[in-house]
């Protein structure tokens, strides 16, 4: 049974025991039946009266709080309650009523506020900004949007239909190309997914790096060429000015020039892997084996020293190249008559460690020893390093480079090797 009828039920009981209690009062004194039905059936009326009005003010109470909390719920603020006696058991709801609806006011208008200072930003924001709700209908755009897109796009509309294609809730549009940069992010607003797309014009930074790159390349190759063919220039001249061609001399020319010119086309081959280099075919292979095609491209006097686990996880090939590259490097700077290189595999936890060592000097410039033509040698390219590197980083590795106290340099290169099962 609900509290109302509980009500109603209690203030009739109330009437009729009072009436009950005058009927017997009246029974005692000695009143006739009819004096006594007389007496009950003229002060039923004040009764029932009293009764009503109790249960008329607890009704208005109830009610006036329950209109009062379904104005709030929906945004209205203009619905006062009536002044309450201090006694009223429904004072205190009624404060907690009045205090949450003037919290809620003040945060609908700090939200309103911040609302309208970010649509304000946004309609002045150069970058394209589209909102989207839960079934892809328009929320907001801003001008450059609009402006970008030159259609009409009224707010309600679907993405489809405004040229937008939705591929696992990524968005995309054909005006946005390659010179573009654009995402999609997903936000829960009322525990429904919303949808902020944008797009940000990168060409001029595109095209600025193509710069950057280009100027680098001329650098180097310019660098590359004129150290090569500035002395095999003057040698040919050297010959050309002679009236007589001394075989042993003409012989020693053509082989200065035969060995600047592999070099050059070494040069090259090396700038070609760094830019166009395949993307790794990991597999456990033996260490050792690569080790050997990698020592027999350098001096004799290039001493190797291997120790650790001989199964290595990786791209045989490339792996191979890195070496070679980190064993040319130790013999060019070494300053001893021999070159020594330790090299150390290990696994730590779930990740396999190599490390190389030597007995050089160390590096000179620890901050951009990895930077792309970077180098302190007098003959180097600065590529053999940045394509190790570059070879770690697509075995989803890192390369760290450092120098020993006591001389020389040490390489660590670290990949996952977990979920790998050895062969």
């Amino acid at each position: 049974m609900s509290h109302e009828r509980w009500l109603i039920s209690g203030l009739f009981l109330t009437v009729m025991i009072v009436l009950s209690l005058i009927a017997a009062l009246s029974w005692s004194l000695g009143w006739s039946f009819l004096g006594i039905a007389t007496l009950c059936f003229f002060l039923l009326y004040p009764l029932v009266w009293i009764a009503w009005q109790a249960y008329h003010f607890w009704c208005s109470s109830i009610m006036q709080l329950t209109t009062f909390t379904q104005i709030l719920r929906e945004g209205e603020q203009n619905l006062r309650f009536k002044k309450q006696h201090k006694h009223n058991l429904l004072l205190e709801l009624q404060k907690e009523i009045s205090l949450l609806a003037h919290e809620c006011s003040d945060k609908e208008g700090k939200n309103q506020t911040v609302e309208s200072l970010l649509s304000n930003i946004l309609d002045k924001w150069s970058v394209p900004v589209c909102l989207f709700d839960h079934s892809f209908k328009l929320l907001y755009r801003n001008q450059a949007m609009n402006d970008l897109l030159q259609q009409p796009m009224l707010l309600g509309s679907y993405a489809k239909d405004l040229g937008f294609h939705i591929n696992d809730y990524d968005f995309s549009h054909p005006l946005f190309d390659d010179n573009w940069q654009y995402q999609s992010i997903r936000y829960v607003q009322q525990d429904k997914d919303n949808w902020l797309f944008t797009a940000v014009d990168i060409s001029k930074l595109l095209h600025k790096n193509q710069n950057i790159i280009q100027n680098n390349l001329i650098r180097v190759l310019g660098h590359e060429l004129r150290n090569s063919l500035t002395p095999m220039s003057s040698m040919a001249d050297t010959l050309l000015c002679s009236k007589v061609l001394d075989e042993t001399q003409t012989r020693k020319v053509l082989s200065r020039i035969q060995h600047r010119s592999n070099r050059l086309m070494a040069f090259i081959d090396q700038y070609s892997q760094l830019s166009q280099l395949p993307p790794p075919q990991p597999k456990w292979f033996d260490f050792s084996e690569i080790l050997r095609e990698a020592q027999s491209m350098v001096n004799k006097s290039c001493q190797v020293q291997f120790q650790g686990n001989n199964q290595c996880y990786g791209d045989a090939n490339q792996v191979a190249q890195i070496l070679i590259n980190l064993l040319k490097n130790a013999e060019e700077s070494c300053l001893e008559e021999i070159t020594k290189v330790n090299i150390t595999i290990y696994s730590n936890k779930n990740e396999q460690v190599i490390e190389i060592t030597d007995n050089g000097p160390g590096f000179a410039n620890l901050n951009n020893v990895l930077t792309p033509f970077y180098t302190t040698k007098t003959h180097g390219s600065g590529i053999g390093l940045s394509l190790c590197a570059e070879i770690t980083r697509n075995h989803d590795g890192q390369l760290d480079v450092s120098n020993i106290i006591n001389g020389g340099a040490k390489i660590s290169m670290t990949w996952l090797t977990s979920g790998k099962v050895m062969v």
